[in-house]
């Protein structure tokens, strides 16, 4: 059992990251589910002879556009949310490799920061390019 505390205090980090991977499997998985349930739909109503309504017709035409989730239709309020949360995160594991709090200091923290500022950076960087795109 020592091994396992020992391995667990070394690496608890990476709970962060491999919860965001589970969740974004989850969100695609989910995302996924509803697409073919719209389509198995559209399928009934072509059986039957049946047109479509336009509400869901105009549902799958915004399929592959994001998550859906954002506030102002385009993910640009789920980007802004991205980079402030990887951005804060790389602070906190800064600050604390700096201060050397809760037995972490120096490299390994500092490794973790710089992990999670590229990726803040990464996330800054799609949404500025991405701003001039428009769906249509």
């Amino acid at each position: 059992m020592d091994g396992f505390y020992a391995l667990f205090s070394s690496y608890w980090w990476l709970l962060f990251p491999l919860g965001f991977f589970i969740a974004a499997g989850f969100s695609s998985y989910m995302r996924y589910k509803r697409t073919q349930a719209k389509i198995d739909l559209l399928k009934t109503y072509a059986a039957s002879g049946k047109e479509a309504p336009a509400d869901l017709i105009a549902g799958l035409d915004g399929i592959d556009g994001g998550s859906g989730d954002s506030d102002d239709g385009d993910g640009r309020g789920t980007t802004v949310f991205l980079v402030i949360l990887f951005g804060g995160l790389a602070a906190v594991f800064g600050a604390v490799g700096y201060l050397g709090l809760f037995g972490l200091e120096g490299p390994e923290a500092y490794f973790v920061a710089a992990i999670l500022g590229v990726l803040a950076a990464a996330f800054l960087f799609s949404g500025i390019a991405g701003r001039g795109r428009r769906r249509d």
